[in-house]
């Protein structure tokens, strides 16, 4: 038995050899030369970073500390006026009017709101917003401030609602004291302003952020936004950091949701913690126009080594590329245009292929179409078919089949011969093409037998199509004085048949059909038909 073409065909001079692009070669070799000092650049922008970050975050934690101690000699700074203000002679003796004029002189327009005298059971005895002798908020009074008599020790509340002011303010509180014996709490109502007026002395950098809290781990004052802040918790973050340890640093979010390096300082003797944070955009910012820089220089030297590379090889590249070019064309079945290649041997080559990929052309050509009518043939409508069928099902848009014969065309054959049959079949496939939408697929199986694939339609337009070909192909044929006409059956997709098979079967009954009620005439295929007549020939 003589060998296969395939075992007689020698094996490739190639093959078990590694091969290589030259281009990609030459762009392996560019990098190879610029990747170290790439690993170097971005190594020291990460370190560069990197340092950035540790001194942020050292930063914010100095500031933390020096932020809450000037909130501590604040507060002391408040205590000490209040305990002075404490010992008036008014209070010896309670006149309380004597004392009501006394504190007004005392108050600090601004930043403190109002003195507050309150008795053991939290009522207040005098206010300094309230006139002596006018009626005094009954209620409203922190609850906190009861340690003054308990305890003996000054108190600062956490941020509440003045009873009076209805505004956000804290309050401070120190033991009057009549022979020993705590017998009022003198309150000072401070205004969050005070806390922001503390904030905006710190020259802060953009980007930076410092809040003031709380116990309950409210923001009291705020660097930024104050007004719309103060008052709110502070994230959940920042409220367990804050009740966790007396100092801590951590990323964390701000309220505006951007990500922070954040340092957390808590005073020791009230409880108030101070928070400093810097966005990591800023950070990023900082280092960017660096990044940019290396980035930039990076770029530039790689693409003058890529430069240097291909201008060495040049020639061979361009040539390689074009000939690739038309060896791709021809592979996809397009059209190919001899390049223009420096070599006369390649010249050979480009010719070599277009001449190919017209003899591919004509092949594949003849092979999917019906050499008269130039319709597609058997083969090529299966194959737009079947990928029709796969997308209907995807899509649930139904499609559908008509089965198409001529009517009397043996006369036509009988009487004048093939050739005048020939071009009425022409004819006939130039009057369904043009009966049919461009998205339609037209195709002639042998004979007198047409079939048309309707995509994306519906049982009445399917039928009227059918309909609107079948008088199409009844017109009078100028080449022929015999009566021509035709006969047609529909089949829907899923409703006749879930297969192509089953709905070219199901066309064909429906063909049959109409050929037995007089010809003519188009028909749709019966859904519970299960007839299996042959197809009409």
């Amino acid at each position: 038995m003589p060998p296969s073409p395939a075992a007689a065909r020698p094996a490739p001079v190639y093959a078990g050899k590694h091969r290589y692009s030259l281009k990609t070669s030459l762009l392996v070799l560019a990098a190879l030369c610029v990747l170290p000092a790439a690993i170097v650049n971005a190594w020291l922008l990460y370190n560069q970073f990197e340092l950035k970050r540790n001194q942020a975050e050292q930063s914010t934690l100095l500031l933390a500390r020096q932020v809450a101690a000037d909130l501590e000699n604040e507060l002391s700074a408040i205590e000490s006026a209040l305990k002075v203000l404490a010992t008036a002679p008014e209070l010896l003796t309670d006149d309380l009017p004597g004392f009501h004029r006394r504190a007004r002189e005392a108050l600090v327009a601004g930043t403190v709101y109002n003195y507050i005298l309150t008795d053991r059971l939290g009522r207040q005895v005098l206010n300094t917003l309230v006139p002596p002798g006018q009626p005094l908020p009954a209620t409203g009074t922190p609850a906190q401030l009861d340690r003054v008599f308990t305890d003996g020790t000054t108190v600062l509340t956490d941020l509440f609602i003045g009873p009076v002011t209805q505004r956000h303010a804290l309050a401070m509180g120190v033991p009057v004291r009549r022979q020993g014996e705590v017998v009022y709490s003198l309150n000072i109502g401070l205004a969050p302003e005070r806390l922001n007026a503390l904030l905006a002395r710190q020259a802060l950098p953009e980007g930076w952020l410092i809040a003031i809290l709380d116990n309950t781990g409210t923001i009291a004052g705020r660097s930024r936004d104050a007004q719309r802040f103060v008052g709110e918790p502070a994230v959940p973050a920042l409220r367990a950091a804050l009740a966790a340890a007396p100092e801590s640093q951590l990323r964390l979010p701000t309220k505006e949701g951007q990500m922070a390096y954040s340092a957390v300082k808590r005073s020791a003797r009230w409880g108030w913690g101070v928070a400093v944070g810097v966005q990591e955009d800023t950070l990023h910012a900082a280092i960017g126009p660096l990044v940019w820089r290396v980035a930039g220089i990076t770029v530039l030297v790689l693409g003058s080594g890529l430069l240097l590379a291909l201008g060495l090889a040049r020639r061979v590249l361009a040539t390689v590329h074009d000939i690739n070019a038309a060896a791709k064309a021809l592979s996809t079945g397009e059209a190919v245009t001899v390049p223009e290649v420096q070599f006369r041997e390649a010249e050979a080559v480009g010719e070599a292929l277009r001449q190919a990929a017209q003899a591919m052309r004509q092949v594949t050509f003849a092979a999917q179409h019906d050499p008269l009518t130039q319709l597609a043939n058997r083969a090529m409508f299966t194959e737009i078919a079947q990928r029709q069928l796969a997308a209907s099902l995807r899509s649930g848009q139904p499609l559908a089949l008509v089965a198409i014969d001529l009517d009397h065309f043996k006369d036509v054959n009988d009487s004048q011969g093939h050739a005048v049959g020939d071009a009425v079949l022409v004819e006939a496939g130039r009057r369904i093409e043009l009966a049919v939408r461009q998205s339609d697929t037209v195709a002639r199986l042998g004979g007198d037998e047409f079939m048309v694939l309707l995509s994306a339609t519906d049982p009445a337009h399917a039928l009227a199509t059918a309909e609107r070909i079948v008088e199409a192909l009844s017109q009078p044929y100028p080449m022929t004085p015999c009566p021509v006409s035709a006969s047609a059956g529909v089949a829907l997709h899923p409703a006749h048949g879930a297969t192509l098979q089953a709905l070219v079967a199901a066309a064909d009954r429906a063909l049959y059909q109409a050929k037995a009620q007089g010809r003519h005439c188009a028909r749709m295929a019966a859904a519970d038909s299960v007839s299996s007549t042959p197809s009409v020939a």
